[in-house]
C-alpha cells in the first residue's frame, strides 16, 4: 500500500537565508505565495519583492502530465505537471520571437511538511539559473 501523495495547500513566507539563489534573482529579499492543491488543480500565486519593481504571477495546471500549448502574440508557451515521486514538477517550455526559454520547478515538501522546497532550473533566451526556494509553511 503507498501512501498518500503529499497535499501541498497553504500560505508559504520565503526564508531568504535558507535559499540558494542565482545572480538576478539573489536580488529578492521576501516572497509570499498560496497553494491551493486539489487533485487534480494546481494553483500557485506568489508575489516576490527585492530592489527593483514587484515579481508577481499565478498559474493553474493539472496534475497528470500532459502538456497544454498556448499561444499569445506571437508567443507559444508548452506547460505541463507532474508528480515525480512525492514531488511536483511544474515545467514551461516558451517559444518568442527572441528565442526559447525553458523553467522548470520542482516543488518537495520537507521537515514533515513545515517548509515547502523550489528548486527552480531556468535556461535559454539568455537567462542560466539554478535556484533553491525554501519557504515556511503559515
Amino acid at each position: 500500500m503507498s501512501s498518500p501523495l503529499p497535499d501541498f495547500s497553504g500560505k508559504w513566507i520565503l526564508n531568504r537565508q535558507a535559499c540558494t539563489l542565482s545572480p538576478g534573482a539573489d536580488a529578492i529579499r521576501t516572497a509570499v505565495a498560496h497553494i491551493e492543491h486539489r487533485d487534480p488543480k494546481f494553483r500557485y500565486k506568489a508575489k516576490f519583492l527585492g530592489e527593483g519593481d514587484p515579481v508577481e504571477f499565478e498559474y493553474e495546471l493539472l496534475l497528470d502530465g500532459r502538456e497544454v500549448v498556448a499561444t499569445h502574440e506571437g508567443t507559444t508557451t508548452v506547460s505541463s505537471l507532474r508528480w515525480d515521486g512525492d514531488a511536483l514538477v511544474a515545467s514551461w517550455q516558451i517559444q518568442g520571437a527572441d528565442g526559447e526559454l525553458r523553467i522548470s520547478f520542482r516543488h518537495e515538501l520537507i521537515e514533515a511538511g513545515r517548509r515547502l522546497r523550489a528548486v527552480e532550473e531556468l535556461r535559454g533566451d539568455g537567462h542560466e539559473q539554478d535556484n533553491t526556494w525554501i519557504f515556511e509553511r503559515q
